[in-house]
């Protein structure tokens, strides 16, 4: 008899279980994160959180949507229509000029981006000179690329010529390719079409994060969001960061979900994946030097000077990457 109590007892509990995970399941919160682009290794993590079912586990059923630009991204978050935002650099930006947002995770150490040039251009100095490619002015790129000069003795002011193409790193590569600019910042992997072709990868995403740290992808949320739903953001970055040490520990999965993803061949697939498994960031924090950069990012062109009295500690709050760790 008590073998069988016992059988009738763990078969309730089953039961119960199952029962309890399926109204989980089924009254999982819908939320809404803008991004702005899936073809990135900074994305990944988001797409492995919804398709890995990570989100799902924290009850929540997470929809990705896609937008041209950051200040739409911004303006839709302000208005209620999305949840989270995944920029970091733009979100600090507004932080500081008063708008009620926060940075809350960074899923990356690093930009992102390289530096692809023709073959003959050695290294940063030899860009004395040169016209260099970039996005657009006062853009993430736009900053990687003019402090990393500065930084290598370089006046990005005199001594190159930034020339803003804007588009994809297609457009760019395309006036590498004419002869138009000796050199272009792209997207990583974008480097290997270009290696591909005969050109130099100047500066690899190891070597441009060494030069100057701006994390862009990450989760960002209005203050009534963290007023209202603190739990929320924990669950979401507990989400974000299983999919991050998804990535660091299964190297094969991993490895095919960016060659499917970026459209890489196997074996460059492999080699990027050493690559970036090593710039995500499953702290989900960074230090405030990094903060002090997004800040500096949206001032560097701007005529007034950087207001010196803002605290970088008004631009994030990383109780929620504390909790979900």
């Amino acid at each position: 008899m008590k073998t069988k109590h016992k059988v009738l007892f763990f078969g309730f509990i089953s039961f119960t279980l199952l029962v309890a995970l399926s109204v989980a399941n089924g009254a999982a919160k819908e939320i809404n994160i803008g991004t702005t682009s899936g073809a990135n290794w900074t994305a990944l993590p988001f797409k492995v959180a919804v398709e890995r079912n990570f989100f799902e586990k924290e009850g929540l059923r997470a929809k990705l949507i896609v937008f041209q630009g950051t200040n739409l991204m911004l303006t839709a978050m302000m208005a209620g229509e999305l949840d989270y935002v995944t920029i970091l650099p733009s979100i600090a930006g507004a932080a500081v000029r008063g708008l009620p947002v926060k940075v809350v995770a960074s899923v990356a150490k690093a930009s992102g981006y390289a530096i692809v040039a023709k073959p003959e251009i050695n290294n940063l100095k030899a860009l004395k000179g040169k016209r260099v490619a970039i996005n657009s002015f006062g853009s993430a790129a736009d900053f990687a690329v003019y402090t990393a000069l500065s930084r290598n003795g370089l006046d990005p002011n005199r001594d190159v010529t930034l020339s803003a193409i804007s588009g994809s790193p297609e457009a760019r590569f395309a006036a590498l390719m004419g002869g138009v600019v000796d050199a272009a910042v792209v997207s990583s992997p974008f480097e290997y079409k270009a290696e591909q072709k005969g050109f130099k990868t100047l500066l690899s995403v190891r070597e441009m994060a060494e030069l100057v740290s701006i994390p862009i992808t990450g989760i960002s949320v209005a203050q009534k969001k963290i007023n209202k739903e603190p739990d929320e953001i924990v669950r979401v970055l507990r989400a974000v960061r299983a999919a991050i040490l998804f990535l660091q520990s299964q190297r094969e999965i991993s490895v095919g979900l960016i060659e499917k993803t970026l459209k890489l061949d196997h074996a460059a697939a492999g080699r990027f994946y050493s690559l970036y498994r090593e710039q995500y960031n499953p702290e989900l924090t960074v230090p405030d030097s990094i903060v002090d950069e997004w800040v500096a990012m949206g001032t560097f062109r701007a005529k007034e000077k950087e207001n010196k009295s803002v605290k970088v500690q008004t631009v994030y709050d990383w109780t929620f990457a504390d909790k979900a760790k």
